[in-house]
């Protein structure tokens, strides 16, 4: 290699973006473009006016949604090598389908041929400016960061979206937890005439190639919880993700979290004094999703304003909340609650999805507990809506306090205080 091609080649790795040509040998850098922008939750792809959706996930910004570049023109090696689905003629469902050495934006011989130069790191391949084609160590780490955090369902179930997937009886319904969006877009064979699976599986390349003639990727399946690794034909058809690191990125605004109202929480019913509870199980222990909103001595709406009652429940003394539970139902103890903090990681995986300060974090309701910022009573003064919900423990008192759990609107996990019995907060019921 000459010298000329070795200093070319040292500055794209250093890089991280750079692309195949006609030899192993011979990559040219990209040009040096603006920095790239998403704003409010979306991203434009500038060489075709594509748009797509953007989430984070496991530290990096993920795509929401399959690549739909296909400018043969500007990349010849994507001539002949991406494809529509053929019930998706636009590619505006599923996004295209690539081979692998379409997505890598590499000549298609390499489909046969090992492409010694790649190390599977910064490449940006069909990818955007300040986006890249994941390699193996980014679909392990969106595993793991998913996994820490998704209460022990599969990761596969945790990143399917809620749509396009055919039902299962071995697995639970798929939850988009995270905003991922895997959709079951399928693949084409290198046989050039068969798309399958649409509706059961979801398959995408990695940077990684494994042999000559396959690469990695990774598939999501309707029957399995997990996100799989797996070898492929390089002239198979896959979708592509693209992932960015944050420092590639300009992001402005809020990212979308509308996928959070479509995870699916199994609620189950309680009619109880003309009211109609929701429940919930979570971790092995069912709960009231909805605030004790029964009117008993000791308690009051929050401004003593009925419309409260109805969007918050009502709140309750020490002593009230004692008694108002329904039969077969408690008042939770501190360590109940304990072992839910445990379970869900974080306060926002247990805050409602609206109703919060904008000064808090996005509530989440990961797991269907939807806790309302109700807010309490002190002395005929109320305090807090919006910002905190008290939940009253069954501890019994120390000199004239009870034990409270406090989720606010600042702080990572909820608390345990101590408050006097005569002030009001809200009751959540267990079923013993």
């Amino acid at each position: 290699m000459n010298l000329k091609k070795f200093l070319l080649l040292t500055a794209s790795v250093a890089i991280g973006n750079f692309v195949g040509c006609s030899s192993p040998d011979e990559h040219v850098l990209r040009s040096i473009e603006k920095p790239v922008s998403v704003k409010d939750g979306k991203f434009v792809d500038l060489r075709d006016g594509n748009e797509y959706g953007v989430a984070l996930v496991a530290g990096y910004y993920w795509m929401t949604e399959n690549l739909r570049y296909a400018d043969s023109t500007s990349m010849p090696n994507l001539k002949g090598n991406s494809w529509c689905h053929e019930d998706d003629k636009n590619c505006s469902k599923y996004g295209r389908l690539y081979s692998w050495t379409a997505a890598m934006d590499l000549d298609k011989r390499f489909n046969s041929t090992n492409y010694v130069n790649n190390n599977g790191s910064s490449w940006r391949g069909i990818c955007p400016a300040g986006w890249r084609l994941p390699t193996q160590r980014d679909w392990l780490n969106l595993i793991t960061s998913v996994n820490n955090d998704n209460g022990h369902e599969g990761e596969g179930t945790s990143l399917k979206s809620t749509e396009t997937w055919e039902k299962s009886d071995s697995v639970p319904a798929p939850t988009n937890r995270f905003g991922f969006n895997a959709l079951a877009s399928g693949r084409r064979n290198n046989d050039g005439e068969t798309f399958l699976s649409t509706g059961r599986i979801a398959f995408f390349w990695s940077a990684n190639e494994n042999d000559a003639g396959t690469a990695y990727g990774w598939q999501l399946r309707n029957d399995v919880e997990l996100l799989q690794q797996g070898n492929f034909y390089k002239d198979h058809g896959l979708s592509v993700r693209c992932v960015a690191n944050p420092s590639d990125l300009v992001v402005s605004g809020s990212l979308d979290s509308s996928y959070l109202e479509k995870i699916p929480h199994d609620y189950g019913k309680l009619e109880y004094k003309d009211q109609t509870y929701r429940t919930i199980e979570i971790d092995g222990v069912t709960w009231m999703a909805d605030n004790m909103n029964a009117e008993v001595e000791g308690s009051h709406c929050y401004n003593d304003d009925k419309e409260n009652c109805k969007k918050y429940g009502r709140l309750y003394t020490y002593e009230a909340a004692k008694k108002v539970c329904p039969e077969g139902w408690v008042l939770p103890s501190s360590l109940v609650y304990a072992k839910l903090n445990a379970y869900v990681q974080s306060s926002a995986e247990l805050r409602s999805i609206s109703g919060w300060t904008d000064k808090a974090s996005k509530g989440l309701n990961f797991w269907g507990f939807d806790a309302k910022p109700a807010g309490g009573r002190d002395n005929g003064d109320y305090f807090d809506l919006k910002t905190s919900a008290y939940f009253w423990t069954s501890e019994s008192p120390t000199n004239g306090n009870g034990t409270v759990l406090w989720i606010n609107y600042y702080e990572n996990m909820p608390s345990t205080v101590l408050k006097n019995v005569s002030n009001e907060f809200s009751v959540r019921c267990q079923k013993k």
